[in-house]
C-alpha cells in the first residue's frame, strides 16, 4: 500500500486509454465508449459512476481501460474532521469475447470474459491511500440498435497479486458493472485482406452518372437508420422473388424494402438498383456505411448487399439462407470482395422522398435475381 493523491491514479487511466489505440493490431477494428455504473452489493457503499473505453478486432480480443469514480464523498477522519475524498479506481483489461473468437467481429449477443490489472484510491484519516489490484470476471453485451449494446458483467477483484487459490488469499470483492456501450467504428474505410479490391469493367461501367440530388441528410446520417432498419430482419429467410419479412426475402426484395422504410424507393432488381443514386468507384475503399453494393452473378449483376461498415455487409443471401451479416475478410467473404462491380450511394432528400432515376421500373418482364454463388457458411 502506498500513498499518493488522486491526480495520479487520473493520469494513469489516461495513460492506459491512450495506449489502448497503440496496442490494437492492424486488423480491422471497433472503437467504443462505455458509460457504466458500478455497485458493491457485499460492502454497500456508494455506487460509482465510470467511463470505459475499448478497442475491439476481428478475432475477438478486445483491450479497455476503465476508471470510475464514488457519487459520494468518504471521510473517515470523523473525530478532527478533514477532507472529503471520493473513492476512484482505474483499470486496464484483455477482454475475449466468446461468440466472436471463431467467427469474427459482429453485432450479436455476445458473453465475454475478462481479467486486468487496476489501482483504486480511498479515504484514510484525510489523507488518499492508493492500492494496487487485479481483477477477473464475466459479463454480455446484447445489442439494441445498429451502435448501441447493452452491457452488464460481474467482476471479482483481488487485493492482492496473488491467485485466488492460494494459501492466505483475500477473498475477492464483488463488484456489479451496468451500461451502454457505443459504437464508434474504427479502422477508417473497409480494407479486407490488405486492402484488395477488383476494379472489374461489367455492364455497370456503361451506366450513366446521373445528376447528385441535393440533399440535407448526410450519408452518415441516413447509413445509421438505413442499418438499424435492415438489422429489424436479421434470420428472415431466403425467398426467390421475395419482398417482404412474412414471406422472405431475396437479395434485392431486402434492400427495396430496406430503403423504403426510410421513404426511398428502388427498382426491383440489382441490375436496376446499379442505376440509382450516385454511382461511387468500384472499390471497397470508396465504400461508407449505408451505401449499395452490387456483385456479378454470370456475366451480369445479379446480388446487391448494403455496406454496414467494419468490414461487413448486410443483405439476404442464397447461400447464407437468409438475412446475415458477412465479414468481408472470411474465406467466404473474398467471394463477395472479388465479385464487387458496382456501389451506388442512396440519400433521401430533406422530405424523406426520391425521384426515380432509371426507367423500367414498372417492367413486369424484367428478371429477377437468382440466387448467389458464395461459398456456404461453416
Amino acid at each position: 500500500m502506498s500513498r499518493t493523491t488522486l491526480p495520479l491514479g487520473a493520469a494513469l487511466f489516461v495513460s492506459v486509454a491512450a495506449a489502448v489505440p497503440r496496442s490494437a493490431s492492424a486488423q480491422q477494428s471497433d472503437l467504443s465508449v462505455t458509460p457504466f455504473m458500478s455497485f458493491l452489493p457485499a460492502t454497500g457503499a456508494s455506487p460509482l459512476a465510470g467511463l470505459a473505453v475499448t478497442l475491439a478486432g476481428n478475432s475477438g480480443l478486445a483491450l479497455r481501460a476503465s476508471g470510475h469514480v464514488a457519487l459520494e464523498d468518504q471521510n473517515n477522519n470523523t473525530v478532527i474532521g478533514g477532507a472529503n475524498l471520493r473513492p476512484w479506481g482505474a483499470d486496464a483489461d484483455a477482454v475475449l469475447f466468446l461468440g466472436r473468437a471463431m467467427g469474427g467481429y459482429d453485432r450479436s449477443i455476445a458473453p465475454f470474459v475478462f481479467a486486468g490489472v487496476g489501482v483504486s484510491g480511498n479515504d484514510d484519516i484525510g489523507t488518499t491511500d492508493t492500492h494496487n489490484n487485479w481483477s477477473y470476471g464475466a459479463g454480455l453485451t446484447v445489442p439494441l440498435g445498429s451502435a448501441i449494446d447493452l452491457f452488464g458483467e460481474s467482476r471479482w477483484r483481488m487485493s492482492r497479486y496473488v491467485l485466488p487459490t492460494a494459501q492466505f488469499a483475500p477473498s475477492p470483492t464483488t463488484e456489479l458493472r451496468v451500461g451502454l456501450t457505443i459504437h464508434l467504428g474504427g479502422g477508417g474505410a473497409a480494407q479486407p485482406r490488405g486492402g484488395r479490391s477488383r476494379d472489374r469493367r461489367s455492364e455497370a461501367g456503361s451506366f450513366p452518372m446521373p445528376a447528385r440530388l441535393p440533399t440535407t441528410t448526410s450519408a452518415s446520417a441516413s447509413a445509421a437508420r438505413v442499418i438499424g432498419t435492415a438489422e429489424e430482419y436479421l434470420g428472415v429467410p431466403y425467398r426467390y422473388g421475395g419482398t417482404s419479412p412474412s414471406t422472405g426475402f431475396d437479395c434485392s426484395g431486402f434492400t427495396q424494402f430496406v430503403f423504403a422504410k426510410q421513404g426511398v424507393r428502388l427498382p426491383r432488381t440489382a441490375h436496376e438498383q446499379a442505376k440509382v443514386g450516385v454511382a461511387l468507384p468500384t472499390d471497397w475503399s470508396a465504400v461508407a456505411p449505408g451505401d449499395l453494393v452490387m456483385f456479378e452473378e454470370n456475366g451480369r449483376i445479379g446480388h446487391v448487399a448494403i455496406y454496414a461498415g467494419r468490414n461487413r455487409i448486410i443483405h439476404s443471401s442464397s447461400s447464407g439462407s437468409g438475412v446475415r451479416y458477412d465479414d468481408l475478410g472470411t474465406k467466404r467473404g473474398e467471394w463477395f470482395v472479388d465479385h464487387m462491380v458496382a456501389a451506388r450511394r442512396v440519400v433521401p432528400d430533406a422530405r424523406g422522398l426520391m425521384l426515380d432515376l432509371a426507367r423500367g421500373f414498372a417492367d413486369a418482364a424484367q428478371q429477377l435475381d437468382g440466387p448467389d454463388h458464395a461459398p456456404k457458411p461453416r
